[in-house]
C-alpha cells in the first residue's frame, strides 16, 4: 500500500459513489479500499488504486478475514463512513444493526489503526429528531423524540462517534436532504420524491405543515464537492459540519407546496386541489378518523405520508454559517434551489411508479 490508504464504506450509494472519483482526483497516488458485502460490487472506477474487500457492518469484526483486518490496521490513514440503511420504516433493531452497531464496529477498527489521521462520519441533520428551533454544528442532546427509526439510529451512531473522539481524530458531516443534482436530474429517489409523486392522486384535503418552516434541500454534486473540500482541506478533529442549505437559502413549506401544485397543474385541464396546511395534532385526528373508515388507498397513503409529513410541521433550522463560509472562500457556491426545483418536479411526475 502507498503512504495514503483510505477505507470507504457506502461506495455503492449516491454519496459514496460520487465522492470516490474526487478522492482519487484530489490525492493522486491515494489507495482506496472499499468495504463491501459482495466482491461483485461494481466499483465506479477502473483505477488500479481502488480495490474492494468483503466485509459487513452488521457482522462481528465487520466480517473481515483476519489477514485483511490486520492489513487495514497497519496501513489505513483515513476512514470515510458513508454507509447507512436509509429506510424509514424499519423496526428499530434492524435500523440499529447497520447504522448504530455498524458504526460501533467501524470505530473499534479505527481505534486499532496505527496510522489513522482522519475518520469522517457522514450523518444527517435529521438526527435532531423532533427538536424545534436551531440545530447547531455541535453535539446534540437527546431530542424529545424521533420521526422514524432512521433518525434515532443515526443519532445513536453520532453519540458513539463523539465518545470515540478522545481516541481517534474523528469529525461528523451532517447532510440534509439531497433532492437532485444542480440541474434538477434525480439519480436516487427518496421519501421526498415519493411525496411529490403523490401530487397527481392526492385525495387528502389537508397535510401537516408549518407554512413558514424551511425545508432544507440540496444538490448532490454540490454536497459531494463540499464533503470532498472539507475532508481534504478543512478537516478538524472533533468538529461537526452541516452540509446543508440553511434557513435563508431554503424554500418554505408553503412555497414548496404552492410551487409543486402550480407546476403540476400547468399540464392539466383539470387542476389538482392544493391541500390545506394544518397542525400536526389536527392532522393526527384526521388520520385516525380515516384509519377507521377511510378507503384502502387512503389508508395506505396515510401510512406512507406519516413517515415524513409530520416533519413539515416542525420549525427546525440548521446553522451552517461557518461551513458555508469555508466553502464560499474556496469558490463553492450553493446552487439556488428555486432555479432547479421545477425540473425536479418534472422528473418525479414522469418517473416510474415503482421507483422509491
Amino acid at each position: 500500500m502507498t503512504d495514503s490508504c483510505l477505507l470507504l464504506t457506502g461506495a455503492s450509494g449516491l454519496v459514496g459513489g460520487t465522492w470516490l472519483p474526487l478522492l482519487l482526483k484530489n490525492h493522486p497516488g491515494r489507495r482506496v479500499t472499499i468495504l463491501s458485502r459482495s466482491l461483485e460490487h461494481n466499483v465506479p472506477s477502473k483505477n488500479s488504486l481502488v480495490s474492494t474487500i468483503r466485509g459487513d457492518l452488521t457482522q462481528r469484526d465487520l466480517g473481515l478475514a483476519t489477514e485483511t483486518r490486520n492489513a487495514l490496521i497497519e496501513n489505513v490513514t483515513g476512514i470515510i463512513h458513508c454507509a447507512a440503511d436509509i429506510r424509514f420504516r424499519l423496526p428499530i433493531d434492524q435500523a440499529r444493526a447497520t447504522n448504530t452497531a455498524g458504526t460501533k464496529r467501524l470505530l473499534t477498527l479505527a481505534r486499532k489503526c496505527k496510522r489513522l489521521e482522519k475518520f469522517a462520519h457522514v450523518s444527517t441533520v435529521y438526527v435532531a429528531g423532533k427538536h424545534r428551533g436551531i440545530v447547531r454544528e455541535q453535539q446534540l442532546a437527546e431530542p424529545s423524540g424521533f420521526m422514524n427509526t432512521y433518525q434515532q439510529s443515526k443519532h445513536e451512531a453520532e453519540q458513539l462517534v463523539f465518545e470515540a473522539m478522545g481516541d481517534i481524530p474523528a469529525s461528523i458531516f451532517r447532510l440534509s436532504s439531497i433532492i437532485s443534482d444542480s440541474t434538477g436530474k434525480v439519480r436516487q429517489f427518496n421519501y421526498f420524491h415519493q411525496l411529490l409523486r403523490l401530487v397527481p392522486r392526492n385525495p387528502l384535503p389537508m397535510i401537516p405543515g408549518n407554512p413558514g418552516a424551511a425545508i432544507d434541500l440540496i444538490a448532490s454534486d454540490w454536497a459531494v464537492s463540499a464533503l470532498a473540500l472539507l475532508y481534504e482541506s478543512h478537516f478538524v478533529p472533533g468538529r461537526v459540519y452541516h452540509v446543508c442549505a440553511g434557513r435563508e437559502a431554503s424554500m418554505t413549506v408553503k412555497e414548496i407546496l404552492h410551487r409543486t401544485f402550480q407546476i403540476f397543474n400547468q399540464s392539466r385541464s383539470k387542476p389538482a386541489m392544493e391541500p390545506r396546511l394544518v397542525s400536526f395534532e389536527q392532522f393526527e385526528r384526521f388520520a385516525k378518523q380515516q384509519a377507521r373508515k377511510g378507503s384502502a388507498p387512503v389508508r395506505e397513503l396515510l401510512r406512507v405520508l406519516r413517515e415524513f409529513l409530520p416533519h413539515l410541521a416542525i420549525p427546525q433550522y440548521y446553522e451552517n454559517r461557518e461551513t458555508l463560509a469555508l466553502l464560499r472562500r474556496a469558490g463553492l457556491e450553493l446552487p439556488p434551489i428555486r432555479e432547479y426545483y421545477p425540473r425536479v418536479i418534472a422528473s418525479c411526475l414522469k418517473g416510474p411508479a415503482n421507483e422509491t
